[in-house]
């Protein structure tokens, strides 16, 4: 949820996409939530796996 406003978009002729989540952003926030360094990898991997799915959602048109 602290990386839902962190989505990279990509605008076009009258289009948006959502392309994903900010690398920097989730960089970020995994230090202010104080992830470990070693557990780092696998939450980028988790949070992947969320993204793909939240990505058909997110650009799912009429």
């Amino acid at each position: 949820m602290c990386c839902w406003s962190q989505w990279r978009v990509v605008v076009g002729i009258g289009v948006a996409y959502y392309e994903g989540i900010d690398r920097a952003s989730l960089l970020s926030t995994m230090d202010m939530l104080g992830i470990q360094r070693s557990k780092r990898r696998a939450v980028l991997m988790q949070v992947q796996i969320l993204e793909s799915e939240a990505k058909l959602l997110r650009n799912e048109r009429d």
